[in-house]
């Protein structure tokens, strides 16, 4: 019997033609994200209306009283949904080549954890939609705590709070050592946790700790931007080769 054999071979940049080099353009876009998320964040807990320490129905009526500041903190929110994946990212790109093992652990975790903290029930949205469509507040009060204390909401927020707690220390640690960016968005970062708890309540209310600690979170992860501006296209990534690997038939 005879055996026939098919021999592959790659695909080369003759074939296909050069493809295009856009690792600038993911670059430029990663620099610009990085802070974006968090900035909007710190702005949204600045301007919300409600205390962001208070009750749920404390929450209803503040955002009954002024809907119009708490759509404009929604629009933020969403800003900060949208981009908070690609910010972890951005930092874990300019990182990874410098401190490869603490960006795996740290970046990681943080990339993980804002996912989680996507599935944190909205419930000063449903306290806007109440407002505008004239619901009954009872009903959607009771929802809304309900939503909150359920033991999937609980679970899967967890890795978010630790982020803004023992992350954010991390994080600071890792750009410290990494001096990939000036030492002062480091400090930024590493007192991000700190203020946000110790700022909490007093004179000033709920709203001021989150507000200053998110902001300083931003001025942190601002790291990742410099230090991607700073990069050259080849220590970001490998170039294109055009090139598939052979797969066998």
């Amino acid at each position: 019997m005879t055996q026939h054999t098919t021999e592959t071979s790659p695909t080369s940049v003759d074939d296909v033609g050069s493809p295009p080099d856009v690792r600038r353009i993911w670059r430029i876009a990663l620099a610009i994200v990085a802070p974006v998320p968090w900035l909007a964040l710190a702005i949204s807990n600045g301007i919300t209306p409600d205390d962001l320490g208070g009750t749920t129905e404390e929450t209803f009526r503040a955002i009954a009283a002024d809907p119009d500041t708490a759509r404009a903190a929604q629009w933020l929110g969403a800003a900060f949904a949208l981009l908070v994946v690609p910010s972890a990212v951005a930092m874990i790109v300019a990182h990874r080549r410098v401190m490869p093992r603490l960006t795996l652990i740290v970046g990681g975790f943080v990339a993980y954890a804002c996912c989680s903290a996507l599935t944190n029930p909205n419930i000063n949205l449903i306290a806007l939609i109440t407002a505008d469509h004239g619901l009954d507040s009872g009903t959607t009060i009771d929802l809304a705590g309900r939503m909150e204390d359920y033991p999937t909401t609980i679970v899967a927020i967890l890795p978010f709070f630790l982020t803004i707690t023992l992350g954010r220390l991390a994080l600071g640690v890792l750009l410290w050592k990494a001096r990939t960016a000036p030492r002062p968005l480091a400090i930024a970062m590493l007192l991000a946790s700190p203020v946000e708890f110790l700022l909490v309540g007093g004179p000033f209310g709920s709203n001021l700790g989150p507000a200053m600690a998110y902001v300083l979170t931003s001025i942190g992860f601002a790291a990742a931007s410099f230090a991607l501006w700073r990069m050259t296209d080849d220590e970001f990534d490998l170039p294109p080769t055009g090139v598939s690997a052979p797969h066998a038939s």
